[in-house]
């Protein structure tokens, strides 16, 4: 642990579990913190954390309301957040810290974005079905497109909504798949 800074479990005035580090001279910054959250103690305080900030106008001059008495160093207390469980500040569902639940993009894979990939598909069976010779051919292609769509619906990767919306998208390769004969 750096000199000056003690970190430990606490219990705030609404009984919830925190992590409160507390530096005795300076300020505490942001970088600091999550060096602290990564790295001391054996790694324990590793994880995903909120911090409450009180910027109120009562902190700009609040008659020492909120200002203690000339502090030298700084105090920062972080509620911890768990994957799927609710945020200890607000009480509402925390979003999933592994894709985006509204496109499927990864948050830790930006590159291989789940829009992209139904694009590449949806222009690959397009291309298929505009090619194939037979009707059981495009047929095909065009529910394995579908079933594609159904099993990233499945998985959590889109939204049911947005499976509706690209099965509009694609209602012209079905007129394609009977026209052609």
């Amino acid at each position: 642990m750096k000199r000056g800074i003690e970190m430990s479990w606490v219990y705030d005035y609404m009984n919830r579990p925190a992590v409160k580090i507390e530096k005795k001279r300076g300020k505490l910054t942001l970088d600091e913190i999550e060096d602290l959250l990564r790295y001391e103690d054996g790694r324990q305080y590793c994880g995903h954390y909120a911090i409450l900030l009180n910027c109120s106008e009562a902190t700009l001059d609040g008659g020492g309301l909120y200002l203690e008495e000339d502090r030298k160093g700084d105090v920062a207390l972080l509620y911890q957040i768990e994957h799927g469980e609710t945020c200890p500040v607000c009480g509402k569902h925390t979003p999933p810290f592994e894709y985006c639940p509204n496109c499927g993009t990864a948050w830790n894979d930006m590159d291989k974005n789940v829009e992209k990939l139904i694009t590449a598909m949806r222009e690959e069976a397009e291309r298929e079905i505009r090619s194939e010779k037979t009707r059981d051919g495009r047929l095909a292609w065009y529910w394995s497109y579908i079933g594609a769509l159904d099993m990233a619906q499945q998985l959590g990767m889109i939204t049911d909504k947005r499976r509706q919306e690209l099965y509009k998208e694609v209602e012209n390769l079905k007129e394609l798949v009977k026209e052609k004969g």
